[in-house]
């Protein structure tokens, strides 16, 4: 069973095995802009998109099942790429890149 140590938020994510050592999720929204014949920005309004880029890594293996093709729904995590690192010394690291989408 996966352990966490201190990562309070895995964003809906888990490794299979091991535990979890860093999760970061940073949410941006595009901008859209009216510019004039000046090309001075008139209106500037927020899309009505939100895009969150979630990273989990930590030590021990992943469910590669979770990188699968399927529709993208509202608030879920959408899994990108999985990155596992091999070592002779160590237990194998890995990371863990998705995205999710939401509005606002």
């Amino acid at each position: 069973m996966p352990a966490t140590f201190g990562v309070t938020n895995l964003n809906g994510l888990a490794p299979a095995t091991g535990h979890a050592q860093e999760s970061s999720a940073d949410a941006s929204i595009e901008v859209a802009t009216l510019r004039d014949s000046l090309g001075v920005t008139v209106v500037a309004k927020p899309k009505k998109l939100i895009t969150r880029s979630i990273t989990l890594s930590g030590k021990g293996t992943v469910n590669f099942g979770d990188v699968a093709a399927g529709a993208i729904t509202k608030g879920a995590a959408f899994v990108t790429s999985v990155k596992v690192t091999e070592s002779n010394d160590d237990f194998p690291s890995f990371e863990i890149q998705a995205v999710a989408y939401d509005d606002i």
